[in-house]
Parts: structure tokens; sequence; C-alpha cells
């Protein structure tokens, strides 16, 4: 009797823990939620995933950069007099810039596993958000005062120029722009809605977010209005400094943004 009693115990513990692990192991399409915060080269970020089947996840989130400054100081040669000092007793010759960084996106993003079981998965999606990734502006005053809010430094020659114009309060706001669509492609190793409740996992990709291009206050004949710089205007000026010229040249060509990402998740049911 003490038999049969023992074997009947141990096939209900069997039939729990077969049908636990069933339900741990077989995903179905949103039967399942986890949380998670990541840390990497787009910031500090959280998101939500469910599963679509076992080879499927779709992912949701924001994420975001804090915002570090670096500042500059560049060599500037002009003879114009937006440029002489009030006391007379010559020009400003450098900028002192500071550069303020500006990233904030949303995120839909779709893990495929190539395997039931596997960690390993590609995903694809896209990062929706800020276009205004930089801003940069003078942190001392190199335009006479006189100049301030209607004129500013001159881009171009001859008759083929434009003004960049500062604010009431003498400084150039300039803004490094990208798309704000950044389409994402990555691979990775983990499950955003892990098969136990914690899991970690690894992504490394890139978004593809276009060519950076400067923006700032532009008055030529057309009037003054936000447009973007011209590229040839800055490297064909003499007097614009060399440090701007080689940022902007450099800027142009990162066409891509490297991710690398390490989140914690934690399922919630």
């Amino acid at each position: 009797m003490k038999k049969h009693s023992v074997f009947a115990l141990a096939a209900l513990l069997s039939t729990s823990l077969c049908a636990h692990a069933q339900s741990v192991e077989d995903f179905g399409i949103f039967d399942h939620l986890s949380a998670g915060l990541s840390i990497g080269t787009t910031g500090i970020g959280l998101e939500v995933a469910a599963p679509i089947t076992n080879y499927f996840q779709a992912r949701m989130g924001y994420s975001f950069m804090p915002a570090f400054k670096y500042k500059h100081t560049a060599d500037f040669k002009s003879s114009n007099d937006i440029f002489k000092k009030e006391d007379g007793t010559g020009y400003y010759d450098e900028i002192e810039a500071e550069g303020k960084l500006n990233m904030g996106d949303f995120k839909l993003l779709f893990d495929v596993y190539p395997f039931k079981g596997s960690a390993f998965h590609f995903t694809a999606g896209a990062y929706i958000g800020k276009s205004k990734i930089v801003k940069i502006k003078n942190q001392n005053h190199f335009i006479n005062t006189k100049y301030w809010g209607n004129s500013g430094p001159e881009l171009g020659t001859g008759q083929n120029t434009y003004t960049v114009v500062s604010d009431d309060e003498g400084r150039v706001n300039i803004d490094v722009k990208t798309n704000g669509f950044k389409p994402y492609l990555g691979i990775g190793v983990g499950r955003a809605v892990p098969k136990n409740r914690i899991g970690v996992c690894f992504d490394f990709g890139v978004q593809f977010w276009g060519k950076p291009e400067a923006w700032t206050n532009i008055s030529d004949d057309n009037g003054k209005s936000y447009r973007k710089v011209e590229k040839s205007k800055i490297t064909n000026d003499e007097d614009y400094c060399d440090d701007i010229k080689d940022v902007i040249k450099v800027a142009e060509k990162v066409v891509v943004f490297p991710v690398l990402t390490l989140r914690i998740n934690g399922r919630i049911f």
C-alpha cells in the first residue's frame, strides 16, 4: 500500500513539474510580459517586452543619454569689425565653445530567434526621437556688443556669402541634426522575456541616422531663417577656424551610430 502511495505521489509531482516546465519553455502570442533596464552607448533605457511565440519577441522602450557637456577653445582669425574689441585694442582671436549632448529616443524592436531554445537572436526595428543630438554655443563673447542679435560670422566668399546671426546675448547657437527616424539592425545574446524570472541580454547593432548636419540662424539676401549650414561655405572660407572645419568634415561621415547595450530583464508574468 505504501509503495502504491509513493508511486502515486511521484507521478503527481512529475506531472506538476512537467506542466510547469512546459509553461516556462513554450511562449505564446503576448502571453508573458517582462520589464528591463539597460545601459550602453544610447545611454540609460527602460523597456517592456512580450513574446510572439518561441521564435519572436517584441520590445518597446525609451533610452536617453545624460546631458554631457564638452568645452573646446578654437582659434579664430578675422579682421571684420564685427569681431573688433570694444576697447579698440584689436580683434577677438578665439572661440570658447560648449557642446551639449541631447539624445533621447523611443524604440520598437523585434528579436528573431533561429531555434526554439536559442539565446542568440537577430534584431530589427527603429529608434524614433530627437533629431537635434548636439547643441553648440560659444561661451565667450567674440562678437562686438553692437552686433548682438543682428550679425555674426560671415561664411563663404564674394557674392556667395551668408551671415550666421547671433542671439541677443551675443551667442552663436548651432544644432547638429540627424534623422529623427533611425532604423536599427543588430544581433544579440539573451531573451528579453527570460525563461526564468531574471535574465541578462547583450546586444550589438547600428542605428542608421543619416548624415549629420549643422543648423543655425542664417541671414542672406532671402532674409533670416533657421536652416542648414552648407559645408562648402565653411570649408572654402579662409577666415573660418580650422578646428570647426575639421569637426564638420568628420561629423558628416558618421552616418551610422554603434549601439552596444547590456540589459537586465525580469519576467512579470
